[in-house]
């Protein structure tokens, strides 16, 4: 399921719509403390906080805040597994993809 960590660049997001750069995505992980966001995909996601605590919504059933959710979509839409941010660099995996996925 997983595949190696590589840094994300900007040029990784210059097709996703609605647009999002990679400033707002580490702004983002900044905000809320977060050190990575994990997708299982059938929207399955795990945010974990820098602390190594899980970061969930304050209310079961409610969702999180906006930022996070807008993560999770071009997570779920760009077929990422994980994002994590560290040392000043935002690293990605991707789940892998040949011809019998398409």
């Amino acid at each position: 399921m997983d595949s190696e960590l590589t840094e994300l660049k900007g040029s990784d997001l210059e097709h996703y719509a609605p647009a999002i750069s990679k400033k707002e995505i580490i702004d983002i992980f900044l905000a809320y403390d977060i050190r990575l966001i994990r997708y299982f995909g059938s929207d399955l996601f795990y945010v974990e906080m820098i602390d190594g605590e899980p970061l969930v919504p304050v209310h079961p059933g409610s969702s999180y805040p906006p930022g996070i959710e807008r993560i999770f979509d071009l997570m779920a839409r760009e077929r990422i597994n994980m994002l994590s941010y560290g040392n000043e660099k935002m690293m990605k995996s991707c789940f892998p993809v040949d011809s019998t996925t398409l």
